[in-house]
Parts: structure tokens; C-alpha cells; sequence
């Protein structure tokens, strides 16, 4: 309604000046004024409303880069320098910034195990555990940092009574799954429950819990609409009935993209993609489960083309699959038109087709009754069939204009290291998986 709006509105403007100018610190102690600014983004960013403030979040994060790498490291055991120390890394590596790793050698002793007292320091943990989910290859000290807190997160867990409930909660959730790596509106719903019950002045603020539940519900609404679009469409292509081997996964798909992004902004883009989605399950069983060997390199044929005018060249069984990704891929046409960015939509068909094509190698290869080399597997089929490349060239379709360039996609569809190590993970994940269900299930 238009009440809430403006309500929404109001409220949102509120809680841009706590982000500019609010800390509860007095006086002129440069690193409390730090401290309360990165809790203040933590929680705003946990409560799932950043994307609101993300030019005051970038502009403070990059004065507190700026300060340089001593803030909060002195690690004396007597204050909360390491909560602060961990939440500064955290924040600024997720930004993007460069941050150094001394600071946290210093939790070790002369003899390179971390300090007794880190022990007591709780939060100081669970702010450690979190940081280091945020290490990069290598980087060995973040490892060994992440094994020792997950092990005394899980201890205080059992040992000890003096924990609040609200903070059992939050170790338990994070050990669940950190922050990094949780679905943006589960962190959110999460974090509005905790955050309201915690005592602390600054995470209680009324004005800011009210307004990250209202933008949750608002946001929530735009997904639910999407949501029964999306069913309706899907109910007119009569799945159950065209394709009775294919798996139903509407949900899952649009549930997959909305963890790539849940802005309401964002609402095209996640329609068109779920759509995307859906057809590419139903184009995997089509290949896994029904096609014939045959069939499937008919139906690879008129994928390269995408062409109406192939319909009439492929398999009866064949033309009903072809059909749906020929009106999908026609209305990302349309719609991305609009917007004047149509070399995104032109690499997302290049995937498609690459795609096909490997699915194509691995139904030879099973017609054939031959096992590839792990080398063969991978370069002739595993990168691509794992699905990181289409999802890569196909995320960017609906955005709007101005969000990627020609230069980027053309470089990650060049086999960068980067997505190739992102398909090796989705690849054998997906194996493993497949492996036991088939083996033990």
C-alpha cells in the first residue's frame, strides 16, 4: 500500500543517518568510533538491508581501509580487540579491499599455537570463524584459525552454561553456516530474530529492526508474485503431461536465483532465469532419460541453430523440448531488447549451445560403453555439463544495461582459471551426489 511505502521510505532515510554519522562512543577515540561503525554495517548487512546503503557502506569501508592495518591489534585479552580485529577483515575482503594477515599471527604464542586467553573471548571467536571463510588459497593461517574456532565454538556449545540463549543461537547458526555462505533472506530472517531479542543498545535500535522487517516482508512480496507468475506459466506448458519424465523443479530454480540476487530491482532477471533453469532440467532429463542417442544429436542440431524452421527436421519426441527453449530464449529476445544489452543474451545462447553439445559427448560415451579419462571428461563435457558457465553467461540476463561488458563475458566464456575451478566443484559435487543416490538410496 502506499502508506507502507511511505513509511518504508521514511524509515529508510532513518536508518541512512545511523549509518553516516550514529555511534554510541563518546569522545574522540578514532578506533570506538571504528568499532561501533563496523558492528553498525554487520548488523545492517545481516538484517538484510545493505543493498539499500551500499554507497555509505563502500565510502566508510574504504575510509577504514585507509586507517591502515594497526587498529585493533593489541590482543592484550582484556578487550574486544579481536571481535573488531576479525569483523574489519571480514567486511573489507567481502568489499573487495586488499587486507594484510599480521594481525592475526599475533594470536600466537612463540611456540605457534593460538593464546590461552582466546579461550574467553566468545564473540571474539564466532568474529574469528567468520573471518576466516573469507581465506583465500593459501592462506594457511586463516585455515588453521577456522579449525580452532569451529572446534571451541562447538565446545562452548556443550560446556558452557553462562552463554546467553540468544548467543547459543548465533554459534549454533554459524556453525550451521557462516554468513559468507548462507542464502541473503535466511541470514536476514535469522538475524531479525536475534537481533531483537539481543540487549545491546546499538543492535536494538527500533527504528532499524522495524525497518529491516518491513523491507523482509515488502521484499518477500515482490518474490511471492514473481513466484505465481512463474506457476502460472508453468502450469500452461503442462509439464506432467509433455514431459512425464522430467523433474518438477519451478521452485528449486527460482529459489537458486533468487540467492544470486533477491533485489526487487532484480525482479526480470530472476523471472527470466528461473525460466532458463527450468528448461535446462528439462533438457537434462530429455537427454539423461528419454532421448535416444539419436535423438539427442538431432536435438543438439536444432539447438545450434534456434531456428523455428529446424522444428520440422527433429524427432516427433524431440519437438516439444525444442519448442519450450525456442519460446524461452524467444522472449529473453524481446524483453532484453528493451534494454539494449542484447550481446549479454547472445553469450547465454553460446553457452546453451556449448551445453548441448556436451551432453551430446556424454551420451556417446555411454551409447559407446566407454569411460573417458578424467582429462577427456572434464574438457569434453564435465566444465560445461556442471552448469557454471551458462549460469555465469545467463545471471547477467535481465539486469539492465550497464551492469557487464562485452570484455568480461567474452573473458570467462575463454575458459578463465576462475569459472573453470567454479565448474570442477559444481562438477564433482554433482557426481558425488549422483553417486549416492544411485549407490546407497
Amino acid at each position: 500500500t502506499e502508506q507502507r511505502h511511505q513509511k518504508h521510505e521514511r524509515l529508510k532515510e532513518d536508518v541512512r543517518k545511523l549509518v553516516i554519522h550514529e555511534t554510541k562512543s563518546s569522545g574522540d577515540d578514532e578506533e570506538a568510533i571504528v568499532a561501533d561503525k563496523l558492528q553498525l554495517i554487520d548488523v545492517v548487512q545481516r538484517l538484510g538491508v545493505g543493498y539499500h546503503f551500499e554507497a555509505e557502506i563502500e565510502e566508510i569501508l574504504g575510509k577504514v581501509h585507509d586507517m591502515g592495518e594497526d587498529l585493533f591489534t593489541n590482543f592484550d585479552g582484556k578487550g574486544t580487540d579481536l571481535y573488531h580485529a576479525a569483523l574489519r577483515f571480514q567486511l573489507l575482503r567481502q568489499q573487495g579491499f586488499p587486507v594484510s594477515l599480521d594481525g592475526f599471527r599475533k594470536l600466537k604464542n612463540s611456540e605457534g599455537r593460538f593464546k590461552e586467553w582466546l579461550l574467553s573471548d566468545e564473540q571474539g571467536l564466532l568474529s574469528l570463524y567468520e573471518a576466516a571463510h573469507m581465506a583465500f588459497h593459501g592462506e594457511d593461517i586463516l585455515d588453521e584459525a577456522l579449525s580452532f574456532a569451529t572446534k571451541n565454538l562447538k565446545s562452548i556449545l556443550l560446556t558452557n552454561k553462562n552463554t546467553s540463549n540468544a548467543f547459543q543461537r548465533q554459534i549454533e547458526f554459524a556453525l550451521f553456516v557462516p554468513a559468507w555462505k548462507c542464502v541473503p533472506r535466511s541470514l536476514a530472517r535469522h538475524s531479525i530474530d536475534f537481533y531483537s531479542d539481543h540487549q545491546d543498545a546499538l543492535l536494538q535500535n527500533k527504528k532499524l529492526l522495524t525497518f529491516a522487517k518491513l523491507d523482509f516482508n515488502m521484499v518477500q512480496s515482490f518474490h511471492q508474485q514473481e513466484l505465481r507468475e512463474l506457476s502460472e506459466w508453468w502450469k500452461r506448458i503442462d509439464v506432467a503431461t509433455k514431459f512425464p519424465y522430467g523433474r518438477d523443479r519451478l521452485v528449486e530454480c527460482y529459489f537458486w536465483i533468487n540467492c544470486i540476487y533477491f533485489e526487487p530491482k532484480y525482479g526480470l532477471a530472476r523471472i527470466l532465469n528461473t525460466k532458463i533453469y527450468s528448461v535446462l532440467t528439462l533438457l537434462d532429463d530429455t537427454c539423461d532419460n528419454f532421448a535416444t542417442y539419436e535423438e539427442v544429436l538431432a536435438l543438439v542440431e536444432a539447438i545450434e541453430r534456434l531456428d523455428a524452421r529446424a522444428l520440422e527436421e527433429l524427432p516427433d519426441r524431440m519437438k516439444n523440448i525444442y519448442r519450450l527453449t525456442l519460446s524461452v530464449y524467444d522472449e529473453i529476445d524481446e524483453e532484453v531488447g528493451k534494454t539494449g544489452s542484447m550481446f549479454v543474451v547472445e553469450y547465454a545462447k553460446e553457452e546453451l549451445k556449448k551445453l548441448a553439445r556436451a551432453y551430446s559427448n556424454k551420451i556417446g560415451w555411454c551409447t559407446e560403453g566407454r569411460i573417458p579419462t578424467v582429462e577427456e571428461y572434464m574438457i569434453e563435457g564435465g566444465y560445461v555439463t556442471g552448469g557454471m558457465p551458462i549460469v555465469y553467461a545467463s545471471a547477467f540476463v535481465g539486469m539492465g544495461a550497464d551492469i557487464v561488458t562485452r570484455e568480461a563475458l567474452e573473458w570467462a566464456s575463454n575458459g578463465s582459471k576462475m569459472l573453470k575451478s567454479g565448474c570442477v566443484i559444481c562438477r564433482f559435487q554433482n557426481d558425488i551426489f549422483s553417486y549416492e543416490v544411485i549407490i546407497f538410496v
